[in-house]
Formats: C-alpha cells, sequence, structure tokens
C-alpha cells in the first residue's frame, strides 16, 4: 500500500510549487549574473590586473569552481539537515556581499579571493534547490519544475553579457566612475557594485517561501547525515548509472562551458566591439539557451509518462552528440555571421544538462542523501566543466600552441575530443539507471 508521504501532492501543492520553482529560478538567474559578468571585461581587467588568459579563466573558472564545488558537499549535507530556504537564504548574501566586494579588488588575488567567496555562497543554492523541488513535484512533473529553476543560468548569463558589453562600452568615454561615499572606481569596477545589492532582496524573498515537508524513506533507511561512505556505498552498489550520472554529466559540463571564451573569439578574430559579442551571446543565452531547457523538461516528462524511464539519459546523450558537432563548427566558421549562427544551438543544446542530469538524480537518489547528491553532481560537473570548460582551450593555446591567436582551434580541438567520451559514458549508465528507478517507491 502506497505511504501518504510517497503519494502525489494535491494541485494545491503543485501551484505553490510552481511559484516556489519560479522563487528559485530568480535566485539562480542573480547567482549567474553574478558569476557570468566578468566575461565580457577580459580585457579592460586583463589590462589593469597585467594577467594572462589562463590566469583570467582561474577567476572565471578555477579559483571559483575549485571552492563552489568543493563546499557544495557540506551545504549539500546542511540542506538534508535543516531547513533549506534558510541554507540559501544565507548563501545569497554571502555571496552577495561578495560580489561587491570585488569592487575594491585591485590585485589579482585580492579578486581572486571575492570569486572564492561568491563561489562558497554559490554552493548553497543547487544543492537545497534540488532537493526543495523533488519534495514538491512527482517524476513527471519534475523535469518541468527543474527547466523552470535552470532558466536563471541562461538569463543570468545573458544579463551578464548584456551588461558587461555595456560596461565595456562606457570605459572608452568614462573610464573612471565617482560614487558618492565610497570614491572612484573603475567602471570594470563599478559594475560589482550595481549587480551586487539587489542579492538582498532576493534573499529576503526566498525567506518566505514555506518549507516542504520532506518525502520520508522506509523505516529501514538511516537518517540525515554526512557521510562520504554513505555516498561511496550508493556508487558502489550503482556504479554504470553514478559514472554516467556524475562523471558523464561532468564531460558534459566542459561542452557547455567552452561558450565562455565566445565572445572573446569575436573580438579577437573579427575586430567586433566587445558591446557587439556581448550582443550576440546575451540574446543567445536569453531565448535559445531558455528554449532548450523548456524543451529538455516538457519533452522528458512527456516520455517519462508514456513509460519511457531512462528519458533523462536518453536526451542528455544526444544533447552531447549535438555540442560535439556545433561546438567544433562555430569556432572556426569562415565569417562572423556564421559563427553567430552556430551560438543559437550551442546554447539550446546547452540548456540540456542543468535540467536532465539533476532531474534523472533526484529520481533515484535516497531521501537521506538528495541534496548531497545534488552536491556530487556539482562537484563532477564542477571540477570537470566550469573549472576546466574555461581553462582546458585556454591552456591549450598559451602553452601548446603557444598562439592566443589560435584560441578558436583550441575550442575545436576540445569540443571534437570531449563529445564522444560524453556521449559513451552516458551510454553506459542507462540500463542500470532504469533497473534503479524500478527500485524506488512509488
Amino acid at each position: 500500500m502506497m505511504k501518504a508521504e510517497d503519494q502525489a501532492p494535491a494541485d494545491g501543492d503543485y501551484r505553490y510549487g510552481w511559484y516556489t520553482a519560479i522563487v528559485l529560478m530568480v535566485a539562480y538567474t542573480l547567482s549567474f549574473l553574478d558569476r557570468q559578468i566578468l566575461t565580457l571585461m577580459v580585457g579592460p581587467i586583463k589590462a589593469d590586473l597585467g594577467i594572462t588568459d589562463t590566469q583570467f579563466a582561474m577567476l572565471t573558472g578555477g579559483a571559483f569552481a575549485l571552492f563552489y564545488t568543493v563546499m557544495a558537499l557540506p551545504m549539500g549535507w546542511a540542506a538534508d539537515r535543516y531547513p533549506r530556504k534558510w541554507v540559501i537564504a544565507s548563501g545569497i548574501a554571502v555571496w552577495t556581499m561578495a560580489t561587491g566586494a570585488c569592487a575594491f579588488a585591485r590585485t589579482f588575488p585580492q579578486l581572486m579571493a571575492t570569486r572564492i567567496m561568491v563561489g562558497v555562497g554559490e554552493a548553497t543554492l543547487s544543492p537545497s534547490a534540488y532537493s526543495m523541488l523533488r519534495d514538491r513535484f512527482d517524476d513527471s512533473r519534475l523535469p518541468r519544475a527543474m527547466s523552470i529553476y535552470s532558466l536563471g543560468i541562461f538569463i543570468g548569463a545573458g544579463l551578464a553579457l548584456i551588461i558587461g558589453g555595456m560596461v565595456v562600452s562606457a570605459l572608452a568615454v568614462t573610464p573612471y566612475v565617482e560614487v558618492p561615499l565610497l570614491g572612484t572606481f573603475r567602471s570594470w569596477h563599478a559594475v560589482f557594485l550595481v549587480v551586487g545589492p539587489p542579492g538582498i532582496v532576493v534573499a529576503l524573498w526566498v525567506a518566505t517561501l514555506k518549507e516542504p515537508v520532506r518525502k520520508r524513506p522506509a523505516e529501514a533507511e538511516e537518517k540525515a547525515s554526512f557521510s562520504l561512505s554513505a555516498i561511496a556505498r550508493f556508487f558502489g552498489e550503482w556504479p554504470r548509472m553514478s559514472l554516467a550520472l556524475f562523471i558523464g554529466a561532468g564531460f558534459l559540463s566542459i561542452l557547455s562551458y567552452l561558450d565562455a571564451w565566445y565572445p572573446e573569439l569575436f573580438i579577437r578574430m573579427y575586430g567586433w566591439h566587445p558591446d557587439e559579442a556581448g550582443r550576440v551571446n546575451g540574446l543567445a543565452s536569453l531565448t535559445a539557451g531558455p528554449a532548450g531547457m523548456i524543451f529538455a523538461g516538457w519533452y522528458t516528462s512527456r516520455l517519462i509518462k508514456q513509460g519511457r524511464a531512462d528519458a533523462c539519459l536518453f536526451l542528455a546523450m544526444i544533447g552531447a552528440i549535438g555540442l560535439g558537432v556545433f561546438g567544433a563548427l562555430m569556432p572556426i566558421m569562415p565569417n562572423a555571421t556564421w559563427m553567430a549562427v552556430m551560438v543559437w544551438p550551442i546554447k539550446f543544446l546547452g540548456g540540456f544538462n542543468p535540467v536532465l542530469i539533476p532531474a534523472a538524480i533526484q529520481m533515484i537518489a535516497p531521501h537521506n542523501l538528495r541534496a548531497q547528491l545534488g552536491a556530487v553532481f556539482l562537484l563532477t560537473t564542477g571540477i570537470l566543466g566550469t573549472a576546466l570548460g574555461p581553462i582546458v582551450p585556454a591552456f591549450m593555446s598559451d602553452y601548446l600552441i603557444r598562439d592566443e591567436s589560435q584560441l578558436n582551434v583550441s575550442i575545436a580541438i576540445t569540443a571534437l575530443v570531449v563529445a564522444p567520451i560524453t556521449a559513451a559514458l552516458i551510454a553506459y549508465g542507462r540500463r542500470q539507471f532504469r533497473e534503479r528507478v524500478a527500485t524506488m517507491p512509488r
């Protein structure tokens, strides 16, 4: 007999669930705005701080990703144990203050330190959000809820590109900005004073959410606790599925995060103004990215209702193949127009991973490990994607090819190598994923 806690929520609960997903999406939008705001300010930041492409990639990937991913595990433990809305609200306050502190960084180590604190604060969000949405939705609705939450990635990244382009344009006219009570700032410094403070309002909004009742496990399941051994036992019991969900997702995120260099490609290869590069990439993020997420959520929900339990992994595998094709072609297109056209399918397919894999993980996660397994997803995608995605092509052009003008070739090579590995890893775990879903209580 089905337990009350295993039953689907009532319609009213679903309505509040959709509202919860929207609030969390706004928080995710803010996090990606704060995270990606550096992307279009490569030139001014490199010039002011005297750093290389690899050092800049450390600011956008390595330094941020290291602490974002490592801190996700204890934050996942906190989300499995304490009210998740308060975990998120506290994290928003931390990354908001850290973003504002970026305005006062005058050296590379100082800016790196502030970006690390942004990563620490943002580590609270997704593990908690994944767990909250799992307790609000059943399997057939969960991918759609994840797609709404994940819209924040492309909305935030798109706004960051557009705002960043405007700031770089303003630098040519007004390199310095006078801020009352705070003094004089470079224009790129001042942008952090604009994008940081709204986070306080969002933190207060998240704090008003109703904490969903946790769906309880069978009596035999252990209580929520932070235990690497419990996570390791789960991986050992389901090794092929775990490889697909966590390592496969990490490789898939490498393909997605190659786009961190796209604005700079237009600037270096075709002499575009940063404002133009920001508009093209930003509009693609604001349109094609969300379209890909909505499609992934809608289509997998439909397939799950039809009995296709591994729908999330199936579509993720297709996305990896598509990202490999378009990701290899985009940087070597013969002109800027064709490069710009290629950005749209890349952003569309890039919207699959943040929806499909977190939804799949929540479908098979034990109750006491939901947020922690969500944190492991962030760990692997952070280490492999957020960190290596921007760094690998930069390292290749800096130290192997030894020519910054060949960054496009490095990006194309990376996509060609990573895509087939990703598809194979995901395919490897599909059967075991179906077996695990079949064991879950309904």
